[in-house]
């Protein structure tokens, strides 16, 4: 899979890039979203060349632009990337949690709960290798359920 990152912060930057790599999947990471050519250009630039990415990762609280207005300039574009996640330290407004969920966000709290991101990212893999299987996970709106299954389903495709 194709991952793109975006987040100020070089150290968020490195891990998630070396959790993806690790994982196999191509990783372009960008510190802010003005050095993303998904921001910039006109239109969607997703083609065959370059490669468009499969999910999007977005720091929310960053200069110039924020993460929440970086997805939405880039699901305006009509980018055919499903997955975005974003991450913020700080506690989300009630009207910035509605504009990103027009746009089927997935928000994760700073710092990330790592078995957390991880079951969404492999609900994701499987999904992708496996068109299938939704990529949704169904969880418990109760807010102390924190616990998520390690395994998602398998592919009933042979």
């Amino acid at each position: 899979m194709n991952i793109l990152v975006v987040d100020d912060n070089p150290l968020v930057l490195h891990v998630m890039s070396a959790f993806f790599r690790r994982k196999g999947h191509t990783v372009m990471t960008y510190d802010a979203p003005l050095a993303c050519p998904l921001y910039t250009a006109p239109s969607c630039p997703c083609s065959p060349e370059p490669v468009c990415p499969d999910i999007i990762i977005s720091d929310v609280d960053m200069p110039n632009v924020d993460g929440v207005s970086f997805v939405e300039v880039v699901f305006n574009k009509r980018c055919k990337c499903k997955h975005i996640a974003l991450l913020s330290g700080k506690d989300l407004s009630d009207q910035t949690r509605k504009r990103a969920s027009t746009m089927g966000t997935r928000f994760f709290t700073k710092p990330l709960d790592f078995d957390e991101f991880e079951t969404w990212v492999m609900f994701r893999e499987r999904a992708h290798n496996c068109p299938l299987l939704p990529p949704s996970l169904p969880l418990s709106h109760h807010p102390h359920a924190r616990r998520l299954p390690h395994e998602p389903p398998a592919c009933p495709l042979p």
